[in-house]
């Protein structure tokens, strides 16, 4: 094997970085997969989408972090072995992935109104399936963790729940020395703190479950003690608020993409000549 000299050198050495941080992506993408399928509710939460697609998501995301591992090994292998075979295979997967991530792109952008009307109406078809704060199957479950984790009520706001099953079949309790049939679930209300799901594994107490339910207090003295906001709105308001993160995550991959097909491109070439 000759030695590679001048670009072509250079351009091997770069396509070695550029894919041990590719590496480093997929051990990355690895994690966070392993950590949504093993934390509590993070499952629980993507079902009341009822969407097969998404709650298998966090499999599709440690698949793909299994994948992008394999592809980088590739391309350090085929670069520091200086094969043109593998880095033409490189090459064209690396070219495969960059055209997928176009196409997402395109499509999130064109259906954006598609994607906010299915949330709209998994969330509300969700809700006439929930049961109460003490069940335990799935829909319960994710909406009890959305509206703690999320601080939110509902899929438009906390008014929606007496328009639900849920509603109908309840039954009076007594909050505050009162007896009165509740409006929306305790997990609308406001907590201390609202990880507290996560961390210790259930459902923290509301600070004020009496001022929650309105008894004896004015409705703003309520609402300090309510979550009052729709949990479509919250949610949205969590994708923007790290839109700019992943957005920047995205367009920097797509860099090193680009980069690394050229700079495979030219150690093919520079391979190509010291073979001549």
């Amino acid at each position: 094997m000759a030695k590679l000299e001048g670009c072509a050198n250079c351009a091997k050495i770069l396509l070695i970085v550029f894919n041990i941080i590719f590496f480093i992506v997929g051990i990355a993408l690895l994690a966070v997969g392993i950590w949504v399928v093993t934390s509590p509710y993070n499952l629980d939460i993507l079902a009341i989408l009822d969407n097969p697609i998404l709650e298998s998501g966090a499999y599709l995301i440690i698949a793909l972090g299994a994948f992008i591992f394999v592809v980088s090994f590739l391309g350090c292998c085929g670069a520091w072995m200086e094969n043109r075979l593998m880095l033409i295979i490189y090459f064209i997967i690396v070219l495969l992935i960059f055209i997928a991530q176009l196409i997402g792109c395109a499509v999130i952008i064109a259906y954006k109104d598609k994607v906010d009307e299915f949330v709209t109406n998994n969330l509300r078809k969700t809700m006439n399936m929930y049961k109460g704060e003490q069940n335990e199957d799935k829909y319960s479950v994710g909406w009890n963790a959305l509206q703690v984790l999320l601080e939110c009520c509902g899929t438009n706001n906390y008014t929606d729940w007496m328009e639900t099953p849920w509603y109908g079949n309840n039954t009076n309790i007594m909050v505050g020395g009162q007896s009165l049939k509740p409006e929306w679930p305790a997990t609308c209300c406001k907590v201390d703190n609202n990880l507290a799901p996560v961390t210790d594994g259930g459902f923290p107490m509301p600070t004020n479950l009496t001022y929650c339910y309105g008894v004896g207090v004015s409705e703003m003295m309520r609402n300090e003690y309510l979550n009052t906001e729709g949990c479509y709105m919250a949610f949205e308001d969590w994708v923007k608020s790290r839109a700019l993160y992943i957005g920047g995550v995205g367009l920097g991959l797509a860099f090193l993409e680009i980069f690394s097909m050229v700079f495979a491109i030219c150690v093919c070439r520079g391979v190509g000549k010291s073979e001549d």
